[in-house]
């Protein structure tokens, strides 16, 4: 270290300079790394103590370490800490081009080491604070914070981002050595990092913190929500807060936080926690769908109409159309253990996303159950339970790592009971509605007694689309069509322009509404059109679009008969003006909270 630098740090220290601070560093520098040079900013306002604390900034895709966001150097005056920018290689970014940004895989990686460098290169100069170094970001550089609170938990005590969290591959990496702070600010009119995809990333970070899912909230009208996600034992985790900020867009700053400066916010998150802060690294993952008053099936989870299935994990959508941002459960190579425990009799099963078994249970009631299991090698779980009896209630379901095998107790090996399909009824959702949403070209439709037939003859051509769809007690939507579709159809079942193949071949198509959409009640859209590339002309007979309804009706409400209008093939039958369909095979069924039976 320089020894008039460090005599003025020293100085500024012992006499506790107040007033405005002026920056004693405020340079661009250059480094060798890994036999090239890199570059970042330094700032060091001439009020930092002899052991600075340390922030590192990373900017957002096609920005630079001048841009000095999203902590700003005013904040570093403030506080009294020293304020580093890294500048970000060129990465593709798909549609978006080849810029300066970040390779947010939560691996370790080129750009994990190059934030470690810098670290190393300023602590060579400065006496800075091992335990109170951290990490924010905007954007591509939010990404890169929520990558680096997985591989890089070693390095840093806290972590925030604004107007960024992990998209596409980059999504999958969120397990870590250890829970982590962090706080999220995000805009809710932010339509590019969407915000709409927030509630998946935000219960992620819940369940792997393993933290209460009922948050404190605090509501600043005009201004912000703020949710504090908590512990529930003191000294076992770290809090997750998430602001939304009214009428804020991509932005890497605002002043609607109760700080009126999200930099400030973010330094006053920050000195809160160090290295040392006491959590048990052994805490992987925590949810109890049964907490009292958590509504699971609007967090992720898929709960049966009588409560006694539950499942969390969910695979992503084909076509990328949910940019790869789901619940799942994800761990590392190991040894495990989950713990569980329930006032009844339970079921539990341990599947990949794709359903390959990795281990199925039979729970004891009222015991404390310990699974042992091992993970070969990185991989996304869902977890799946089934209760004996609808009254049973869990009061415990978490995983922890273990340093080696565990025994099992208060289990037996056992598949899950075969649990019933959900009575319910298709209905159908008239293809007529939606006109009215856009301005795109429509196919050519002919309608018949048994389908719909529609004739694209060029590129963006929509055969149907419909708006904010009500979805009241119902869990999935449902295209069907008179013969197999061939190459070239498009469908979107959500917000925004995001679509997916229809399989080539495919009679049908499906599509399970998503935790928020039956929470809402409804869906934004359903839509099927084509889009670029498209072979002509190109046909699609579209037999119905169609609703599940599951919700079950009491036993005081009589069953309607369908008086006699079913038609030939004893599959379709009319119920105020609408077209049902329905099993062949005769029973009661349910619709709009309704039994019908089919005789």
């Amino acid at each position: 270290m320089k020894p008039f630098i460090y005599h003025i740090l020293i100085m500024a220290s012992v006499l506790g300079l107040t007033g405005k601070a002026s920056a004693l560093i405020n340079e661009q520098k250059s480094i060798d790394f890994e036999g090239r040079q890199r570059r970042y900013v330094l700032y060091v306002p001439d009020n930092v103590p002899a052991n600075a604390p340390l922030v590192v900034s990373l900017h957002g895709a096609a920005g630079h370490d001048t841009d000095r966001s999203p902590f700003r150097t005013s904040m570093a005056d403030e506080a009294g800490c020293i304020v580093v920018y890294p500048q970000g290689e060129n990465q593709n970014f798909g549609p978006f081009g080849t810029v300066p940004g970040w390779d947010a895989t939560g691996e370790a990686n080129t750009d994990t080491r190059f934030l470690r460098a810098v670290v190393e290169d300023v602590a060579a100069s400065y006496p800075i604070d091992r335990k109170r170094i951290y990490c924010c970001g905007f954007s591509n550089g939010g990404m890169m914070t929520y990558a680096n609170a997985n591989c890089c938990a070693d390095l840093f005590a806290a972590f925030a981002a604004i107007s960024g969290f992990p998209l596409n591959e980059f999504h999958q990496r969120l397990t870590g050595p250890r829970p982590v702070p962090m706080l999220h600010i995000h805009g809710k009119s932010d339509d590019f990092v969407k915000y709409s995809l927030m509630p998946v990333i935000r219960d992620n970070m819940v369940y792997r913190n393993g933290l209460a899912p009922q948050p404190q909230v605090t509501v600043a009208d005009g201004k912000y929500r703020k949710s504090v996600y908590s512990p529930e034992n003191q000294n076992e985790s770290f809090p997750y807060e998430y602001i939304e900020v009214d009428g804020m867009g991509h932005n890497d700053y605002t002043s609607k936080t109760e700080d009126g400066n999200s930099a400030r916010t973010m330094w006053k998150f920050f000195s809160r926690f160090t290295l040392d802060s006491p959590c048990d690294t052994t805490l992987k993952w925590r949810c109890n769908p049964d907490t009292p008053n958590f509504d699971a099936a609007a967090h992720g989870w898929t709960v049966s109409p009588d409560s006694t299935r539950l499942a969390f994990g969910t695979a992503p959508a084909t076509g990328n159309s949910d940019n790869n941002v789901y619940h799942s459960l994800q761990f590392n190579a190991g040894n495990y253990a989950l713990k569980l425990r329930a006032d009844g009799t339970v079921y539990l099963r341990l599947e990949t996303l794709s359903g390959t078994k990795l281990l199925s249970k039979k729970c004891d009631a009222d015991a404390d159950v310990v699974i042992p299991f091992e993970i070969p090698s990185y991989g996304q779980y869902r977890v799946i339970v089934v209760k004996e009896n609808k009254a049973t209630r869990l009061s415990r379901l978490e995983f922890y790592s273990t340093q080696a095998s565990v025994s099992a107790d208060g289990c037996m090996d056992a598949e899950l009971p075969d649990t019933p399909t959900p009575s319910g009824t298709l209905v159908e959702i008239p293809q007529s509605q939606g006109r009215e949403y856009d301005n795109f070209a429509r196919t050519d439709m002919q309608t018949s007694d048994s389908y719909t037939l529609y004739t694209a003859t060029g590129d963006l051509q929509i055969a149907f689309k419909m708006m904010n769809v009500d979805m009241t007690d119902c869990d999935y939507v449902l295209i069907k069509f008179a013969e197999p579709v061939a190459q070239g159809w498009k469908v979107a079942f959500h917000e925004g322009t995001a679509l997916d193949d229809v399989p080539t071949g495919a009679t049908s198509v499906r599509f399970d509404l998503t935790p928020t959409m039956r929470s809402e009640g409804k869906i934004p859209q359903i839509c099927m059109m084509t889009f670029f590339g498209t072979r002509t002309p190109l046909v699609a007979k579209v037999e119905g679009v169609f609703k599940h309804n599951v919700k079950d009706a009491s036993d005081g409400i009589a069953a309607i008969e369908t008086d006699g209008s079913v038609n030939s093939d004893n599959r379709w039958f009319d119920l105020n003006g609408h077209r049902v369909f329905s099993p062949s095979t005769p029973g009661i069924y349910i619709w709009r909270g309704r039994k019908i039976a089919i005789q």
